[in-house]
């Protein structure tokens, strides 16, 4: 008979030899009889009879954290553990020593710091931390919430990180609690700064006063003018040489209206100004606006899947995630019973607690003291499509009284770029989907649904915000876990209209509708502002105008459509207003634009809109073979050179073998473009110097018989097996 079982997980320190920190997973049955200890730092089990039972009596500290969550027979728990490195395993958050001091709601500060890439808002958050002591001299380090590797190795952030901080004023000599999010810079985490600014009453405006404003700041500050927040706006790196801070001035006075007076100083390399900032913050960014009458109610702005907490999943324990939100009001406690509004999901909270930026729990069991704060949440829910961002959380029993109403969600981002993700091996399609369902709960703006392709089996048709986006999300699938996949061309939705009247979008080349269905196609277009310096406007201009685009009489391969340009005042700056195919945004126009403009220029696009165009389904034929993961579509006009492209790559990558390989590009029944992969032929009679002819006669026919099954396989092993092809964009 199988019983139930708590598990109690102990954090404690206990004096050895030497002082380590051990954790320790006790198993106790219900009824209280024949336990077990295992110690995660060095894998063993350890009876009742061990001396680790007495240590445990007399060192288990006062504030040792425990968390209660509903296990399996310890029968199984045995089976399994053998399969985990429990070394690796991450602790369970401390507990917070102060969380019972009271937090008034005035004294509260939520605020984000927006900037571009390489201006330098991961290292003003690390002053931050510094100049508060948020975080022990030696254990602070450059970037230090950009916790991912790959942040680190590529020095931008990807998700927003927060921390809450505590700064006595100055002017008042109060204590602040100010709850910091940085964000990501980078057009494709857009999202994340969004849904940061959704979280804020505040924001801190970072502008490189060597490069100025680009042209992603400002869509993003607009946005959180919109939203009502309070900007205060900062020039970095003042320290430098070549830092222009009158003319970046300007620009922030011209494009937002600020006063020269409320333009700040700084260098968060050097430390200079950081606390002129954070006097700022608590002077001009107000309060969250709350009402501790109202009943508890909080917004969900992120979540992640907590590995710690996986390995209990695996012996069959109910998953359980970490939400990150805010309290708009009330408060709630460890064992109340919450409700996913949204959702419609309810569940018992088993863990709560604060970013200092580490994840620390309350001892009081209390999450808050006041509404407005930021945290996280624990609660055992079973399946990662269950947590939505911007859903909101509430209790059970005011839900079921209807006291309270949803707080308004988060706009879902459209993913401008598409790309079939399938596993290596064809085993690995339930772990790839495992992965991708982590994955999302960490990254809520890439969306994904199975496909499945005739050449490289199951997998997932997924959107993403750009061609970064897609690059992170699938070295994030590789490195965390451990999952090798192939990639597909990134490609954007098309619609065709049929004669039936019928319109259907095609964000795949293998849906495309039958050639005699359609009576018109349309591809997407985009609104593009470039901010690029003045002395290479004309080189850069000439690129876009080479040839101006199918509806400006082609004069463009960009086919871009001008509209506008303005001279920003007293810089060396033009802003310039384009209409572009978000196609061409797919190719290497980022890489054009750096090039041309010595690495200054900038772009951002925003909103979609189709334009008609003639659309032609551009299919390849490996040795007269259909290979469907390899068909595009693209506007017949251009069908010529990107077919004589993509032919030409194939064959430089697909080996030689003992026959010629045809590669053909094909419209319809025309061939549009071929070459061949020429033949590697093994002289087998070479060996037979002399003698009776039918002897050679016998070893070519037996080439020639393994030659047929080998050119039946040549579409198997040369794109299914291998992932360099399909991440080949073409």
């Amino acid at each position: 008979m199988l019983y139930k079982y708590l598990f109690i997980y102990i954090v404690t320190k206990i004096s050895l030899s030497s002082s380590l920190y051990h954790n320790f997973c006790t198993i106790n049955n219900t009824n209280g009889s024949n336990f077990n200890v295992f110690d995660t730092n060095n894998g063993r089990f350890l009876n009742k009879n061990n001396r680790i039972r007495n240590i445990l009596n007399k060192n288990i500290n006062k504030k040792s954290s425990f968390s209660f969550i509903n296990g399996n027979s310890l029968k199984n728990f045995k089976n399994d553990h053998k399969y985990h490195d429990f070394t690796k395993f991450t602790k369970i958050p401390e507990f917070l020593e102060e969380d019972n001091e009271p937090i008034v709601s005035e004294l509260i500060r939520n605020f984000c710091i927006i900037a571009h890439v390489d201006h330098g808002k991961s290292t003003l958050a690390d002053r931050f931390l510094e100049f508060t002591k948020s975080v022990p001299p030696e254990r602070l380090k450059e970037q230090y919430l950009d916790n991912m590797e790959l942040e680190r190795e590529r020095g931008i952030t990807i998700k927003l990180q927060s921390a809450r901080i505590k700064y006595n004023s100055i002017l008042d000599g109060k204590t602040y609690t100010l709850n910091l999010i940085d964000t990501p810079g980078h057009i494709d985490f857009n999202h994340e700064a969004r849904r940061s600014i959704s979280a804020c009453e505040g924001a801190i405006l970072v502008v490189d006063g060597t490069k100025g404003i680009e042209a992603q700041t400002v869509t993003t500050a607009n946005i959180a003018i919109e939203k009502g927040l309070k900007i205060i706006p900062v020039v970095n790196k003042i320290d430098l040489e070549h830092c222009d801070f009158k003319s970046t001035a300007e620009s922030l006075k011209k494009f937002f209206g600020f006063k020269e007076s409320d333009i700040l100083k700084a260098s968060a390399k050097k430390g200079i100004g950081i606390e002129d900032i954070l006097e700022a913050v608590v002077v001009s960014i107000p309060p969250p606006k709350v009402d501790l009458e109202k009943p508890f109610r909080a917004l969900v702005f992120d979540s992640f899947y907590d590995p710690y907490r996986g390995a209990i999943c695996y012996i069959r324990v109910c998953c359980v995630f970490r939400l990150y939100f805010q309290v708009f009001e009330g408060s709630t406690k460890i064992g109340d019973e919450i409700t996913l509004m949204n959702a419609d999901i309810t569940s018992k909270v088993t863990g709560l607690g604060i970013m200092l930026p580490e994840m620390k729990q309350t001892h009081s069991l209390q999450l808050v003291n006041s509404s407005g704060q930021v945290g996280w949440i624990t609660a055992g829910i079973k399946k990662t499509n269950e947590i939505h961002v911007g859903d909101t959380i509430s209790l059970k029993s005011y839900v079921k009284k209807n006291l309270v109403e949803p707080i308004n969600k988060f706009e879902n981002s459209k993913p401008t770029v598409f790309a079939g993700i399938y596993p290596c091996i064809g085993g690995d399609f339930d772990k790839l989907q495992t992965a991708l369902e982590k994955l999302k709960l960490n990254d809520h703006s890439f969306q994904f649904e199975r496909s499945d392709s005739s050449m490289v089996g199951m997998g997932f048709k997924c959107g993403f915000n750009g061609l970064l986006h897609l690059d992170i999300t699938v070295e994030r699938l590789e490195r965390e876990f451990d999952t090798q996949v192939i990639v597909t061309s990134p490609s954007v939705p098309y619609r065709c209209t049929l004669r039936d009247k019928s319109v259907v979008t095609v964000d795949d080349a293998s849906k495309w509708p039958d050639e005699s269905q359609i009576k018109s196609s349309e591809e997407p277009w985009t609104d593009v502002t470039l901010r690029v310096p003045e002395e290479y406007f004309l080189s850069f201009i000439n690129i876009i105008l080479s040839s101006v685009g199918s509806v400006m009489s082609m004069l463009s391969k960009m086919r871009g459509r001008f509209k506008e340009k303005n001279k920003v005042k007293d810089t060396n700056m033009v802003v310039m207003n384009y209409d572009l195919p978000l196609s061409e945004i797919l190719s290497d126009f980022f890489n054009k634009l750096k090039s041309v403009t010595n690495g200054y220029g900038s772009y951002d696009y925003e909103g979609t809109f189709y334009e008609p165009i003639e659309l032609c389904k551009l299919k390849i034929l490996l040795n007269g073979t259909e290979a469907k993961g390899l068909a595009v579509v693209t506007p017949r006009n251009r069908a010529y050179d990107r077919g004589k492209l993509i032919v030409e790559t194939l064959v430089n990558l697909i080996p030689s073998r003992q026959f010629k390989v045809p590669v053909q590009a094909v419209i319809g029944k025309r061939v549009i473009s071929s070459s061949n992969i020429p033949a590697v032929k093994k002289n087998v009679i070479e060996k037979c110097s002399g003698g009776d002819p039918s002897r050679k006669k016998k070893l070519l026919e037996n080439q020639a018989r393994v030659l047929l099954v080998l050119i039946n396989d040549v579409i198997g092993k040369e794109t299914n097996g291998s992932g360099r092809m399909c991440n080949n964009p073409f």
